[in-house]
């Protein structure tokens, strides 16, 4: 079932924009960076749209998500309210203290990383940025 909320990119905001075609936390290493999102999915029309669109939201019973969460190319995405009910704003995502991606979750995009062929990549992203996680996930992979 698709989402039906709109994608802003944020022209204006370059929190979780870069030149680099690859996904990462700037700076590195220091709780509370902001995601930054690899230039392939800044420079594509309608990817973060797709990607909003096939997310997973969260809590699944919300009439509107607080936050909706996908996988591609193995790294893990959030994307959260911009105007509730309507749009969103997604970026990589790294567990914080006190905030985790719920495990039945986290298991969805576990298979879907692994139906795309991406699950070696997703399993460093979540091994390196959602530890407890990635230590508590208990998914089997037909691709790795």
């Amino acid at each position: 079932m698709a989402l039906n909320y709109s994608y802003v990119p944020g022209q204006m905001r370059r929190k979780h924009k870069w030149t680099r075609d690859k996904a990462d936390f700037d700076p590195p290493n220091v709780p509370g960076s902001p995601g930054k999102c690899p230039s392939s999915i800044t420079n594509t029309p309608g990817l973060a749209e797709r990607l909003l669109q096939e997310g997973i939201p969260w809590p699944p019973t919300a009439e509107h998500p607080e936050r909706v969460y996908n996988v591609h190319q193995g790294v893990v995405y959030r994307a959260v309210p911009t105007i509730a009910g309507k749009s969103f704003h997604g970026f990589p995502e790294k567990e914080q203290s006190g905030r985790r991606v719920p495990e039945e979750v986290l298991e969805d995009l576990a298979a879907r990383a692994d139906k795309a062929g991406e699950f070696k990549k997703f399993k460093e992203w979540a091994s390196t940025y959602l530890p407890q996680g990635w230590n508590a996930l208990n998914y089997r992979a037909n691709s790795a």
